[in-house]
């Protein structure tokens, strides 16, 4: 994303609550703009500090195996999976 560029979204978890990060970062430069711990789902709208990758990490600290469903749309080039 470039910067004050934005992006809508919406996560939920089916199967428990995970942590998560929503951050950026880029050329030496990071941001983490949340923190949540055991959270079921958010939304909201990210707007780019910078020009960078902008995203968000989820752990899963629980026993059981669950799945993220991330839905957004906005002002960005492309959304890729990390491992």
């Amino acid at each position: 994303m470039k910067e004050g560029e934005k992006a809508l979204f919406s996560w939920s978890v089916q199967g428990d609550a995970v942590n998560y990060d929503t951050h950026g970062d880029a050329q030496g430069r990071s941001i983490s703009y949340e923190k949540g711990r055991d959270v079921p789902s958010d939304e909201g709208e990210l707007v780019a500090a910078f020009t960078g990758n902008h995203g968000w990490f989820w752990r899963n600290r629980g026993e059981a195996d669950v799945t993220v469903m991330l839905k957004t749309g906005g002002e960005y080039s492309d959304i890729q999976r990390m491992k």
